[in-house]
């Protein structure tokens, strides 16, 4: 999303950089393994103009404790490994054509040669994960994995159901985004042999980041422009994915948002007409103060870190991350 892809490199930070390149190369190294037909579209998903969120944050975390970059930069590379097989086969799920610039895979090869590449990054990063780890991280991933699909099946599930719960939406974005980001601290921080406080608090961190930066990608799907966001606004309203803001917009709805909402597959003018009445709405206003809600929490858990370079690290890149304008 063009608004969030120079967070990483808008601190400047010559570590950060130096870090993530090695975590690049060994990205590199795996696509390279891959299969031929789908080897050169594994390698441009891998090495492109990602954001790179997730393996940063476990070379931070990496650095609070014993840093061993060969083992902290393996696990990087396997959480973002997992991160790309989500994206495959969300891309599957969503019918998108256009991943990072590019075709996405299942528009070049159909979608069960998509499915299969997406399958073996996910094998990927639970070999990289159990053969270079000095802890059990693979069941970790593994456990994410599970969460993750529970996330899509919650959100599959509820298309076009007009009064799914607040819950239970917060349920569905902890297992899309929430739950990476903590893991991604967590393995960070415990490959590097931090207390188990500190590993806890690195998770609780990455699951309010998570919460807060999904929270914020969908009041943006709805107030935002494409100029801003990279796609079109109301994308997930016409997918019949209600998220918070609508939600909320829901709860003091005279019958004419509902109304609209019960008249499905939309056109692009009943699209316009619901993004139009959520914005009138307090759904808007409501929704931002749960993202801040969020946020507030994530940096006053980051507070509790020791001075240095992984707690100035971490709280520019949050920052930056969250105050996006929406």
């Amino acid at each position: 999303m063009p608004v969030v892809k120079e967070i990483v490199t808008s601190t400047h930070d010559k570590q950060l950089k130096e870090d993530l390149a090695e975590v690049k190369d060994i990205l590199g190294e795996i696509a390279d393994t891959a299969p031929g037909i789908v080897r050169e579209d594994i390698r441009k998903l891998v090495s492109g103009n990602g954001k790179m969120l997730r393996p940063s944050f476990t070379t931070i975390a990496g650095r609070y404790g014993n840093f061993e970059g060969e083992r902290i930069y393996n696990m990087a590379a396997a959480v973002e490994l997992l991160h790309n097989a989500t994206l495959i086969h969300d891309d599957i799920i969503d019918d998108a054509s256009i991943r990072r610039g590019k075709p996405a895979i299942h528009m070049l090869h159909g979608n069960k040669l998509a499915i299969l590449a997406g399958d073996y990054l996910f094998s990927r990063s639970i070999v990289v994960a159990s053969e270079k780890s000095r802890t059990a991280q693979y069941g970790r991933l593994a456990g994410a994995v599970a969460k993750i699909c529970e996330g899509e099946i919650i959100q599959d599930s509820e298309k076009y159901v007009l009064n799914p719960s607040i819950r239970s939406y917060k349920r569905r974005i902890a297992g899309k985004t929430a739950v990476l980001f903590a893991i991604s601290l967590y393995i960070g921080a415990n490959e590097a042999g931090c207390s188990s406080d500190d590993c806890s608090t690195f998770s609780r961190i990455g699951y309010n980041v998570g919460m807060a930066f999904q929270i914020i990608d969908d009041l943006l799907d709805i107030t935002g422009t494409p100029a801003v966001t990279g796609k079109p606004t109301g994308r997930d309203i016409t997918e019949g994915i209600y998220t918070l803001p609508v939600l909320y917009a829901l709860e003091n709805d005279d019958g004419r948002l509902g109304r609209l909402l019960s008249k499905y597959p939309y056109r692009r003018h009943t699209v316009k007409k619901i993004t139009k009445l959520v914005c009138e709405s307090s759904g808007p206003e409501k929704a931002a103060a749960q993202a801040e809600l969020y946020s507030d929490r994530a940096m006053r858990e980051i507070s509790k870190l020791d001075e240095g370079y992984t707690k100035y690290q971490l709280s520019v890149l949050v920052k930056n991350l969250l105050k996006r304008n929406y």
